[in-house]
């Protein structure tokens, strides 16, 4: 009995292996954006960008105003982070997206300033 209970246990485990979707890493958009017209762009960019963002699965780490400047340049106004569950999804579902491409310029128009970055989560070196 017990060798039965261990063979369904094992093809349990090796089905849940092979069927188990892969765990993509996280990765983190960085912006610096200076904006010019405050009411415009969170009312109209803000409003649009945020459900396209959010139905990526992201999550908003920081949007603030404030920043303490520690070194270099660090001219905009606002500055988020954003933790999209991948990078497919920062990239085909939010940024290259024809959602947002109707959106992008709605930003533009509202910034004299925009930078974005996409960046990996830290991965330490093997030791």
């Amino acid at each position: 009995m017990v060798s039965f209970i261990t063979k369904i246990a094992v093809a349990a485990v090796a089905f849940a292996v092979t069927v188990a979707p892969a765990v993509a890493d996280p990765v983190y958009m960085i912006a610096q954006v200076k904006i010019e017209d405050q009411e415009s762009y969170f009312d109209d960019y803000g409003t649009a960008v945020f459900p396209i963002v959010m139905g990526t699965g992201a999550k908003v780490l920081v949007a603030t105003p404030t920043v303490k400047k520690l070194e270099g340049e660090w001219d905009g106004n606002w500055t988020v982070v954003i933790e999209f569950p991948s990078e497919s999804a920062a990239m085909d579902d939010w940024y290259n997206s024809a959602a947002y491409e109707s959106v992008r310029e709605l930003r533009f128009a509202t910034t004299s300033l925009n930078n974005l970055v996409i960046a990996p989560g830290f991965v330490p070196v093997a030791q």
